[in-house]
């Protein structure tokens, strides 16, 4: 898992882990919106975070050409070390 905590992976994951918490769906066009970096390079670092086991696509049950990104059991597992590892002033 070296490296994955860099841009844009990082990016990936928290935005994935805040919609998540926060009862949202992320659709896989708003992750490459939202980090900033062209969509070949976000699909190229999904499907390394696919790889990892940290996320998966799923698709939309109404719209078959919308996929959303979530995490897996693994993926916020690591979150949470992650984010409690680095928590400030708690």
């Amino acid at each position: 898992m070296g490296g994955l905590f860099g841009e844009p992976a990082w990016d990936i994951l928290l935005d994935v882990f805040i919609a998540q918490r926060s009862r949202r769906e992320i659709q896989v066009s708003s992750v490459c919106i939202e980090a900033g970096v062209p969509s070949t390079t976000i699909l190229r670092w999904l499907a390394r975070l696919e790889q990892e086991g940290l996320i998966y696509r799923a698709s939309d049950n109404v719209d078959g050409r919308r996929r959303y990104v979530r995490l897996t059991e693994a993926g916020d597992a690591l979150m949470i070390r992650v984010l409690d590892a680095i928590r400030i002033g708690d």
